[in-house]
């Protein structure tokens, strides 16, 4: 993904009509553009085609393919986001194709000095940490933006120990010429890692956090300054479909039109699309849009569309076909002259300026504490939460053995 402080801003080329300019920067709506020199040639309006859903899409979002990045990384052009983590770990040391690719920078964290110092289960896990920055470093030559790498969640609950094992992998990333400014740092948004990523920030270490199913959880690290959060909208809509007797956003019937502007029928409300909306309006409205939202989770065309506007949205690539493949108004002409004025297809349904509309109650407003956190986390997110931290924990628990393994058979 981009640098955090530069997330609204994209790379576009001038349209065909304009003559060649020097690199400069312009206004585009409410975006900061960055517009590329180009020399071209004069294209006549009846040559000019329509553009894609996808490309209006990215015109607003940074739009992210949701890809196994350990196997089809290469695949994706200019790959703007990329994660290292032990699941992504484990998915390289399982694919022999990966395997060729990345065993030496694996096999190499083996014999990390700093790691010898440890022993028993620090060791090995120093050494997967290791592992992790040597294959986030190999990602950032074809990423162009940064590297989520993920933060031991064994320790998800424990502040100091998140700040300390932060801290080393951001040494391990300077020592081999990344600098930290190309790298977040991936935690599950529990309070102790609001606590430790605010710490880290200080420090000039941007964190994201995941597992975001709660409106407290965004408006914490809004609060803490923190560079990135992460709501997933799959899950949280699959939570409320497993308790249908939840009631699914407190603000109804409001959410109905929300939801009628996704091609969602009324008994179809999605809380994923609100929970991001709601984050989303309120880090604008009240915090200038520091912290940037990461929308994931997308499984229909819908699903994206009516989040266009958000941060970054990652999408898988079904749903990015979909949207690459229906074309817009926008650009569409009859063969005689090009049709300017045709409204765009796909709007912006996520804005600074619509984030000003936003209504919020008086408690929403309250800055959070420990207590605050754990009153407001609310049902599903304190299931979804404890739930994604244990998957986690299950995966470095998996991952390390196989590790060791595969060590000691290169012996």
């Amino acid at each position: 993904m981009m640098q955090a402080q530069a997330a609204a801003s994209s790379y576009i080329r001038l349209p065909n009509a304009v003559p060649a300019v020097s690199a400069r920067q312009v206004r585009q709506g409410r975006r900061l553009v960055h517009v590329l020199a180009t020399k071209t040639e004069y294209v006549s309006p009846s040559s000019r085609t329509s553009s894609t859903e996808l490309q209006r899409l990215e015109a607003l979002s940074t739009v992210v393919p949701d890809v196994l990045l350990s196997q089809s990384l290469q695949k994706v052009e200019a790959p703007k986001a990329a994660t290292s983590s032990r699941s992504v770990l484990a998915g390289i040391m399982n694919t022999p194709a990966s395997m060729r690719r990345y065993k030496f920078a694996i096999e190499q964290a083996r014999f990390y000095d700093k790691c010898n110092l440890a022993s028993g289960g620090d060791k090995t896990a120093c050494q997967v940490d290791k592992a992790l920055v040597n294959v986030g470093s190999m990602f950032l030559e074809t990423v162009t933006g940064r590297v989520s790498t993920e933060v031991d969640p064994r320790v998800a609950y424990d502040t100091d120990k998140l700040v300390a094992r932060g801290r080393q992998i951001i040494d391990m990333y300077d020592e081999v010429g990344v600098d930290k400014d190309r790298v977040l740092l991936r935690m599950p948004a529990t309070w102790p890692a609001i606590v430790a990523a605010k710490k880290l920030e200080a420090e000039g270490i941007a964190c994201h956090l995941v597992l975001v199913y709660s409106f407290v959880q965004g408006a914490a690290a809004a609060q803490s300054g923190i560079s990135v959060v992460q709501p997933n909208v799959g899950r949280l809509h699959d939570w409320y479909n497993r308790h249908p007797g939840v009631i699914r956003d407190p603000n109804a019937p409001r959410e109905m039109s929300a939801m009628a502007k996704a091609g969602y029928g009324v008994d179809q409300i999605n809380p994923g699309l609100l929970l991001v909306e709601k984050i989303y309006n309120y880090i604008h409205k009240y915090h200038g849009g520091r912290t940037k939202v990461m929308a994931s989770g997308l499984r229909t065309k819908a699903e994206a569309l009516a989040l266009a506007g958000c941060d970054f949205l990652v999408v898988g690539p079904k749903v990015l076909t979909g949207l690459d493949s229906s074309a817009t108004l926008d650009g569409y002409n009859t063969g005689l002259s090009a049709v300017e004025e045709v409204p765009f297809s796909v709007e912006a349904r996520l804005s600074p300026e619509l984030a000003q509309q936003a209504e919020f109650v008086p408690a929403e407003l309250d800055t959070i504490d420990e207590g605050r956190f754990n009153e407001y986390l609310g049902m599903a997110a304190r299931d979804l939460l404890s739930e994604g931290v244990q998957r986690l924990v299950e995966d470095a628990n998996r991952l390390e053995p196989f590790f060791l393994n595969l060590a000691a058979g290169n012996e």
